[in-house]
């Protein structure tokens, strides 16, 4: 015989009822209250906690000055502090209805509400530090969907595509089979070069920004998939005099300064080698194509 003296928790029912069926498959009686009575006992079980008239008289016994109502749901608190308030003369200010992560400073002063902390679960990295809610999004996020990395290697001023776009994918497709698809990507990223550089001047945030959404659309549509999208945008040569950045100083201004002397040797000039150039078509010979990663994991 297994006796239940007491009240399932509420949220708890589909527990018990497992544990009840677990045991009367092994031929136990089991004996649950408010279903069967012992004979001349009654109810097995009434409660566990204190009735109204037992706070009123425990209260009222120890006649605190502040009075901070703990355990049960919020607005079980909210009726013990009017409890406290109505039946045992507590001053409001002196009752505190705290919520997770409230904190009661108590000096000898008195004591008050001073602030909340964080509660609950909460990650941390290896030093210690408080891993956000944001990171943890987007390390979930990558898990599940991967993510997909474009990088566009860009002439500075002149807008031209030095590189065919590399493209990096890791747990999101295996590149090799997905020929069709990195080459419509390829495809829209030249023309968003073109149309976007070339020239005049630019945000190269706000070009990220509409990489990242309308590639992320080119995957969803022929994938279902919504990987993390990162593009990056490396510009080489030129004077940047198309960036959207008037606070740099002109690259000619510096170039005329003379080179500083060390110890009265006068430094050479770093040795310049013009950047490689490689044709917007791709090249017939495999070895010739863009670098694009093909591992997938």
């Amino acid at each position: 015989v297994v006796v239940f003296s007491s009240n399932p928790i509420p949220g708890n029912e589909k527990y018990v009822v497992r544990t009840v069926d677990g045991l009367m498959r092994e031929g136990s009686a089991v004996i649950q209250n408010g279903k069967t009575h012992l004979t001349g006992v009654g109810p097995l079980h009434l409660s566990g906690h204190g009735y109204y008239d037992d706070h009123v008289k425990l209260i009222s016994a120890l006649n605190p000055k502040y009075y901070l109502p703990i355990h049960g749901e919020f607005h079980m608190l909210v009726h013990n502090a009017e409890l406290a308030e109505k039946e045992c003369a507590i001053p409001r200010d002196n009752i505190f209805v705290c919520d997770s992560g409230d904190v009661i400073e108590i000096t000898p002063n008195g004591a008050k509400k001073n602030g909340r902390i964080p509660v609950g679960g909460i990650m941390y990295d290896d030093s210690g530090a408080i891993v956000s809610e944001v990171v943890l999004k987007d390390r979930i996020h990558m898990a599940t969907e991967g993510m997909f990395v474009v990088v566009l290697t860009v002439q500075r001023g002149s807008g031209r595509l030095m590189t065919s776009p590399d493209i990096i994918s890791r747990g999101f497709i295996y590149l090799r089979d997905s020929e069709e698809l990195m080459g419509t990507i390829r495809q829209y990223l030249k023309q968003k070069v073109a149309r976007s550089f070339g020239g005049k001047k630019i945000d190269l945030d706000v070009i990220k920004k509409e990489l990242k959404d309308e590639i992320t659309h080119i995957l969803y549509d022929q994938t279902r998939r919504t990987p993390i999208v990162i593009p990056v945008i490396n510009e080489i040569g030129g004077g940047g005099q198309n960036r959207d950045n008037a606070n740099r100083p002109q690259q000619g201004a510096m170039a005329n300064k003379p080179p500083r002397q060390v110890g009265g040797v006068v430094p050479k000039s770093p040795r310049k080698f013009p950047p490689r150039q490689v044709p917007d078509t791709e090249a017939s010979d495999p070895s010739l194509r863009s670098h694009t990663e093909t591992r997938a994991y």
